[in-house]
């Protein structure tokens, strides 16, 4: 019967490396906390300043992998179809007045004032969905995008094909702007104007009108301030698996929002040439490596939280060993190693 050699003051000994590698393992480990928690309070700096906000949309608009339809669909209004359809948007506004005039607690008068504001509005997107440039350029785009779509969602189309897709979206990227810039315009402009209408007392009262979180925003906060969270546990050892998983995850969102496969276009970011692999790949896995190691306990907070924990929980390991093999528990006298032997030889 073999003897069992278990170090209990170690408390995951049975995968410590040695000194070397479980430095080193700590040292990656805080390299990558130390690059998310810089990458995450560059992006909440830039909220600050108000100068060039981040924004995930970058990234889902752009992306480009076997997963972009679904990206894109995390989008408000990604193709901008709610905007060029005349009856959403004059739903839309309706309900975009409707809900600063609540927010402000416009009087009668002020409600009228509003309403007419509204009504012009109204025939302004009479006026410019009838014209002729732009209902032409309009049913163009629209016509484009329904092709583009097509190519995109067959699973036999060729790779000139998708080129070809990909090659199109871009051009209609740049029509979308083009044609929904003054409908985006005269709707904050609709908005200035029914704002306008609330004295300085109801602006103080109700404070700035924030309109309702769509999944942007809420994507936006999460990436800025997970980034940060995760950074810190990593860099500290505090829930290091789970700080881990979760930046694994999100290394896998960036990858497969634009991979570098054959058939996928460059990435016009990417530092080098890639196929397959390239730097998020190699940073996901060596998340997933950080996870399944203990270097938070072997230098962390992760030893001060939770070290108690994984004693008792190794202390219970050592009664099944002793329950289920027979062994028994010999002190050689050292008080850092325990050997553990089968209790037949044990007697003996």
């Amino acid at each position: 019967m073999p003897t069992y050699t278990i170090p209990p003051w170690l408390l995951s000994n049975r995968h410590y490396p040695g000194f070397l590698a479980a430095f080193f393992l700590v040292l990656l480990r805080v390299a990558i906390g130390w690059h998310f928690l810089v990458e995450g309070l560059d992006k909440a700096e830039s909220v600050r300043l108000a100068k060039k906000p981040f924004s995930a949309e970058i990234y889902l608009r752009n992306a480009a992998g076997p997963l972009a339809p679904e990206f894109r669909k995390m989008l408000p209004d990604a193709d901008g179809l709610a905007l060029l359809d005349p009856t959403a948007l004059k739903e839309a506004w309706a309900d975009r007045v409707s809900a600063l005039v609540k927010h402000y607690n416009l009087d009668a008068d002020d409600q009228a004032k509003a309403k007419q504001l509204l009504d012009k509005s109204h025939e302004w997107i009479d006026v410019w969905f009838n014209g002729y440039d732009n209902r032409e350029a309009r049913e163009k785009y629209l016509h484009e995008l329904k092709r583009t779509e097509e190519v995109e969602r067959n699973p036999e189309s060729l790779s000139y094909d998708l080129e070809r897709a990909w090659d199109s979206r871009r051009s209609l990227e740049t029509d979308r702007r083009t044609l929904t810039a003054p409908i985006v315009a005269q709707g904050e402009t609709l908005a200035a104007a029914v704002t306008a209408l609330a004295t300085p007392e109801q602006v103080k009262a109700a404070g700035d009108f924030v309109p309702a979180w769509t999944f942007l925003d809420v994507a936006n906060k999460l990436t800025t301030y997970g980034l940060c969270a995760m950074g810190v546990c990593l860099i500290l050892g505090f829930l290091t698996p789970f700080a881990a998983v979760c930046a694994a995850a999100f290394l896998a969102m960036i990858y497969l929002s634009m991979p570098p496969l054959a058939n996928s276009p460059p990435n016009p970011k990417a530092e080098g040439h890639y196929w397959i692999v390239n730097k998020n790949l190699v940073e996901l896995i060596a998340c997933l490596v950080v996870a399944t190691t203990a270097s938070g306990h072997w230098f962390g907070l992760d030893a001060l939280v939770f070290g108690g924990l994984r004693r008792r929980r190794w202390a219970r390991y050592e009664r099944r060993l002793v329950e289920k093999y027979g062994l028994v528990n010999e002190d050689d006298g050292d008080g850092d190693v325990r050997h553990f032997k089968s209790a037949a030889v044990a007697r003996s």
